[in-house]
């Protein structure tokens, strides 16, 4: 009986890898058709450099996507039991060579046995012996050399913007560790000049009413012991038998009871109230409300231009409050008036300074709020963006709270914010948002102001009554 060996010898061949020239392991196919290890495929995929590709006909692969050959699989573990040395580990398909029987072995990819070197008998194999080989590869050493260089040289400039980065953190972190010291430096600074002030004052008050009480006392004490002095004497008259004479010294004793003071001790208790009321009371809010001479920051009475408001919005008699009123007003379209967003500026513009305001949104489930430059759009739609001058924040369906960069970042605060404060700060190019309950940050964007900057508001739509409350602009203490 003829040995399966010939009969297997083609087919054998067709269960090889490309990649490592021996039997297919957990073989896949690409979408290109070509059979592969999934291992061989994966380690060639994942060369530095290299985009995912088909080693054979080159075929980009770039989702790196595969389909495991379970058929192939059982296919091949048949064929390896009926090829002679099919069994044997690591044993190439191929079987041995004609001319040296020596086997043909993958260790990491082909190579040939020690007796092989003419080329012309292995015309047909996918494998060449080495000196052939090695100048096959020393022609593509050149180009690889030159991608390697390139790759390089991208690398180290990834590293050069990497540690440029880093060194910009680090000097960002050391000049915030400065401006926080510095900042609560001044308020550490002012409490003890404040605390210094009015412990000087309460030494002061102290010290007078002290002397007060004090000549006070001398006073009662003459004043007793002149008391004492006219009842010892009238006592001394009362024996005596002269009648008119006893009357004159009576008389007089009641016309000096009549000129002493009825409450000589009522102004003391006084004073006293008094002290008690001024450096006893609530000193620490007294003290907070007078610490907003000293920061750096203005908080401005901010309320709603009416001649930008789109027609449909309502605005409160004191322009602090604005809502979606469902209707649209026969209103002069101006270009100052928004015609299809819902929103309305703030009277007032910023070109300096650093400004702070609060805004009552409450449980509305849509709003937007932030700055604006003055030449917005506020015709048709508009894409709020920093390039288009609008650095806002805004909710939508209740839930999605996002800052609407380049390219837009979605907020996860731990609890929506119910009310919003908005931080400017024109010169150094910052606009920051927080949930002003806590001050817990929300988000910050840079900028570099072009022109001058407005306060923005959008309400959002009625939406049959959902979102019918009103932004409130909040008065600051």
């Amino acid at each position: 009986m003829a040995s399966p060996a010939p009969q297997l010898g083609s087919l054998s061949e067709e269960f090889s890898c490309p990649v490592c020239l021996d039997w297919l392991q957990d073989p896949v196919t690409l979408p290109c058709g070509h059979v592969y290890c999934q291992g061989c495929i994966e380690t060639t995929w994942g060369t530095l450099g290299v985009p995912p590709a088909c080693p054979e006909c080159r075929e980009p692969c770039p989702d790196r996507r595969y389909a495991p050959c379970r058929l192939l699989r059982k296919l091949i573990g048949q064929a390896r039991g009926l090829s002679p040395g099919g069994a044997e580990e690591g044993a190439h398909p191929g079987g041995r060579c004609q001319e040296h029987s020596e086997p043909w072995r993958g260790a990491g990819g082909a190579f040939a046995g020690e007796l092989c070197r003419a080329t012309a008998t292995y015309e047909n194999l996918r494998f060449l012996p080495i000196h052939q080989a090695t100048g096959q590869h020393q022609e593509e050493l050149p180009s690889a050399i030159a991608q390697l260089e390139s790759s390089l040289a991208g690398l180290l400039k990834l590293k050069t913007e990497e540690e440029e980065r880093i060194w910009n953190h680090q000097a960002t972190v050391l000049s915030l560790e400065d401006h926080i010291s510095t900042e609560f430096g001044k308020l550490r600074g002012w409490l003890a000049a404040r605390e210094e002030e009015w412990q000087g004052r309460l030494r002061r008050a102290g010290t007078a009413q002290l002397r007060a009480m004090q000549r006070n006392l001398q006073e009662l004490a003459g004043r007793c012991q002149a008391a004492q002095e006219m009842l010892t004497e009238a006592q001394a008259h009362l024996p005596q038998q002269n009648t008119v004479e006893f009357l004159t010294d009576i008389k007089s004793f009641l016309d000096w009871v009549k000129q002493q003071p009825a409450t000589p001790c009522g102004p003391n208790t006084g004073s006293l109230s008094q002290t008690l009321g001024q450096f006893k009371g609530p000193i620490q809010y007294t003290a907070w409300k007078d610490m907003k001479s000293i920061l750096n920051i203005d908080l401005p009475r901010v309320t709603l231009d009416p001649a930008t408001a789109h027609p449909c919005l309502v605005l409160s008699e004191d322009r602090t409050r604005v809502r979606d009123g469902h209707l649209r007003r026969p209103l002069p379209d101006t270009p100052a008036r928004f015609d299809f967003c819902v929103a309305v500026l703030g009277a007032g513009a910023f070109a300096s300074g650093r400004r702070y305001w609060e805004v009552e949104v409450g449980e509305k489930p849509a709003w937007t709020l932030g700055v604006v430059h003055a030449s917005v759009s506020r015709k048709g739609k508009i894409q709020a963006s920093p390039s288009k001058g609008f650095w806002v924040i805004r909710l939508r369906g209740g839930a999605e709270l996002m800052a609407k960069d380049t390219p837009p970042m979605v907020l996860r605060p731990q609890a929506l914010p119910h009310r919003i404060g908005v931080y400017l700060d024109y010169e150094g190019g910052q606009v920051s948002f927080y949930d002003a309950r806590g001050m817990a940050h929300l988000y910050t964007f840079s900028a570099r102001f072009a022109e001058c900057v407005y306060p923005y508001f959008c309400p959002g739509l009625y939406d049959s009554g959902g979102n019918a409350t009103p932004l409130k602009i909040c008065p600051l203490p």
